[in-house]
């Protein structure tokens, strides 16, 4: 007989009071599927920032907001808000979609946490100072607590397995997936000097794991050899580390070569992917990468590292090269300009990889997850 009483789930959301990059795609695009796909089996509890960042979410059973500031909340929300909102609504089972547990639960809370990367362990020196202390200082106590351990790739549950071994038993690798871009526009309307077919395309936020310092290298290497290399075209947003990549690009001397577009609207980006000759993603770490994903729902071929998560994303749509080695950049880069069967090749193997990664199927899986942990929660606290 199928017990009548809801779940109650508590769901950290946070993340929805700034852009956080991938991090915050990620609960955008997972958590309303999650919600709408429940009716009335799912009670749920969202712990926010404010309500407003909650505005596209279905309503909610209970709605809790602490009002903290996005930064000093990172750090606050999982000692003071997020164990006293548990102990008032006592959840069966609590999600923390981004690395961090609360310090405490109730005894009776199944934990459920979604680890992206490790970065703090195998890439510091890419990360913030603040960000790599509290991942360092809190992840582990996390995966140690937690009931079950969602990680986004393969790559990074091998890497929770490695560090913890204890933890293994409890992972459960669901991919994440990127969500459908509008249709694209004219190309002439971002760049009149860019043709169709005739760029290599650098979507992410500037930083240090993004390795654009040796991309540009590698590309000014290329360029040497082969004078009608493709221009770069980098899309993303202002980042951090101190990069500064106009006097790289003017080092390099490749003014006129590389096009810097910053933040661009989804439409723009539309319109990149759909007439880029690849994506290059070079980057030094990454747990799952969605540039890589929307490349493919675009049908490109991908030029990618051949470390992390990147090859299993890219698959046989990937072209992998060496990210600490800029020759190997930038052979990557001439083989694809040059060779009309790889990109061919690559291209045809985009679609089928891309049907991997679906965030319907992410939000079914997530659920059965928290089902599943609630329920194992039930049956540990039954025999205590």
């Amino acid at each position: 007989m199928t017990d009548p009483t809801p779940l109650r789930v508590a769901v950290d959301c946070s993340l929805l009071s700034s852009r956080n990059g991938g991090l915050g795609r990620y609960l955008r695009a997972l958590l309303p599927r999650m919600m709408v796909n429940t009716g009335d089996e799912i009670e749920w509890y969202l712990y926010a920032r404010s309500v407003s960042a909650c505005a596209k979410l279905p309503d909610p059973a209970r709605l809790r907001q602490d009002h903290l500031p996005v930064h000093p909340g990172r750090i606050l929300s999982p000692i003071l808000s997020l164990p006293y909102w548990c102990w008032l609504d006592k959840p069966d089972a609590f999600w923390a979609p981004a690395h961090r547990l609360p310090l405490w639960l109730p005894a009776s809370t199944a934990g459920v946490v979604t680890i992206h990367d490790l970065a703090w362990a195998r890439a510091p020196e890419t990360l913030r100072h603040s960000t790599r202390l509290l991942d360092r200082n809190l992840m582990g106590h996390s995966v140690a607590c937690a009931e079950r351990v969602i990680s986004v790739s393969e790559a990074t549950a091998g890497d929770i397995a490695t560090r913890w071994p204890k933890a293994q038993p409890r992972i459960s690798v669901i991919h994440g997936a990127a969500e459908a871009l509008p249709p694209p526009g004219p190309l002439a309307d971002i760049n009149p000097q860019l043709k169709k077919g005739g760029y290599f395309l650098f979507v992410g936020t500037p930083e240090p794991r993004k390795n654009l310092p040796r991309l540009l290298e590698g590309y000014a290497r290329a360029s040497k050899t082969q004078r009608n290399l493709p221009p770069l075209v980098i899309a993303g947003g202002h980042g951090w580390g101190g990069e500064n990549l106009r006097a790289l690009i003017n080092q390099q001397e490749l003014n006129g070569r590389i096009h810097l577009l910053g933040s661009v609207p989804d439409t723009q980006l539309a319109t990149l992917y759909a007439n880029a000759l690849c994506l290059v993603m070079p980057s030094l770490y990454e747990g799952f990468g969605l540039p890589i994903v929307e490349a493919l729902q675009a049908g490109l071929p991908v030029i990618t590292s051949n470390t992390a998560s990147m090859p299993e994303v890219a698959g046989p749509a990937g072209l992998l090269i060496d990210p600490l080695n800029t020759s190997s950049i930038a052979v990557g880069l001439q083989r694809i300009a040059q060779d009309s069967s790889l990109r061919t090749q690559l291209a045809n193997a985009a679609g089928t990889q891309a049907s991997r990664f679906c965030w319907d199927r992410a939000a079914e899986q997530t659920l059965a997850v928290l089902r599943e942990a609630a329920s194992a929660k039930r049956k540990t606290s039954s025999r205590n």
